[in-house]
């Protein structure tokens, strides 16, 4: 779900876009969303996965994160959780242009020095470890449903949207969870004392439900063979999951992109099927790869493309900051040029290089730029 970038990278709509996310501040869940009274009608499956490849474009000026996530899931119909310990008033500044959702949810990830995952049609917002593996458990979670007796497999596999109140408790929401699925959980004070704001999610099956609550907590669990009880266990090391392909056509050629755009999975060869074992996010790509979609890959080759950029009395920090992240750069500055991106610029230029554009931003700040490695960097002389 990487988004293309042409040659010809468009910026003007950084500022242009009307969104809500700058003012809407929606009750929060654990996650992200809205009160019963405000009940948005959530993205899910494949309309869900579409949005998330919309482009989009916004801008975050020392917004709470919670606010910025719960104007963006308002917009977007995306249901959006925010980990537990991510403080709900941290302020991000952040400007995005011409991503993809999906890429503006990394960015967002990046700025609490985590990521993004996905558990159904909810995106979750976390520490990186979390991240990585939390889309992946929640997928070994209903695999291992289908080896329960048919009545506990029902129950544990049944979908559905869930809410709940302002100032419920982590154990109180996955006691409910254990009530439906006719189970307990047996230990249950794994779980601390917390208090958490209102929630509103779509339709999810009952184990991404639990495995959702647990996230925050670097837990997951077991289910007992029976299906009467589920114990929390800490998230492991590394996770995976094994699925069998049967690509059309040349199984060598399907095995051929697959390590050119995965060298790090595993894979086989049985008969006429190609078996892989990887995560989840891993075997989406490969699912993309066997239906012959191209998997598009952005392009961070600085001074590759020409911008057009618009922009009316915005912090040129903000504007350098975006780039940066655009084009995959780290950014470094030095303590007497912070005082001087805060100065503000109107911009109105076409088709400039990435230098080209660095220096008009900075030129009234007398703050130079260096591209070096991966790295920019801005110091005054």
């Amino acid at each position: 779900m990487l988004a293309f970038l042409t040659h010809r990278t468009t910026l003007c709509r950084m500022f242009l876009i009307a969104w809500s996310g700058i003012t809407v501040l929606l009750s929060a869940v654990a996650s992200v969303g809205v009160t019963a009274e405000e009940a948005i009608a959530w993205r899910t499956g494949e309309d869900f996965r579409r949005q998330l490849d919309a482009t989009i474009g916004f801008q975050w000026e020392s917004t709470p994160i919670r606010q910025g996530l719960g104007g963006l899931a308002s917009n977007q119909r995306i249901a959006i959780w925010l980990d537990r310990r991510v403080a709900p008033e941290h302020e991000v500044d952040l400007v995005v242009t011409d991503a993809t959702l999906h890429e503006a949810l990394q960015r967002v990830g990046s700025e609490i020095g985590g990521g993004v995952s996905y558990v159904g049609s909810v995106a979750y917002l976390g520490s990186k470890p979390v991240t990585e593996k939390l889309a992946t458990l929640a997928a070994m979670r209903r695999d291992e449903i289908k080896q329960l007796p048919t009545a506990a497999r029902t129950r544990f596999a049944t979908s559905a949207a869930w809410t709940w109140e302002a100032l419920a408790t982590p154990r109180e929401l996955l006691d409910q969870l254990a009530q439906l699925a006719n189970t307990k959980v047996a230990n249950i004070d794994q779980i601390p004392h917390d208090l958490w704001p209102a929630g509103d999610l779509p339709s999810l099956p009952l184990t991404d439900r639990i495995s959702l609550v647990l996230a925050g907590f670097d837990l997951t669990f077991e289910i007992a063979r029976d299906g009467s009880a589920i114990r929390l266990v800490p998230m492991p090391t590394e996770v995976s999951i094994e699925r069998s392909y049967s690509p059309k056509g040349s199984l060598n050629t399907a095995a051929s992109a697959i390590a050119g755009a995965l060298p790090h999975v595993g894979m086989k060869k049985d008969g006429a099927q190609l078996v892989i074992t990887g995560t989840l996010e891993e075997h989406d790509v490969v699912d993309r790869l066997i239906r012959g979609e191209p998997i598009r890959r952005v392009d961070t080759t600085p001074g590759s493309k020409r911008f057009d950029l618009r922009v009316e009395n915005q912090p040129i920090g903000a504007i350098v900051k975006a780039l940066a992240e655009r084009e995959g750069l780290q950014l470094k500055i030095d303590l007497a040029s912070q005082a001087k991106l805060q100065q503000r610029v109107s911009l109105d230029v076409k088709q400039l290089t990435l230098d080209e554009l660095l220096d008009r931003a900075l030129l009234s700040t007398g703050v130079t730029r260096r591209i070096a490695d991966g790295v920019l960097e801005l110091s005054l002389p």
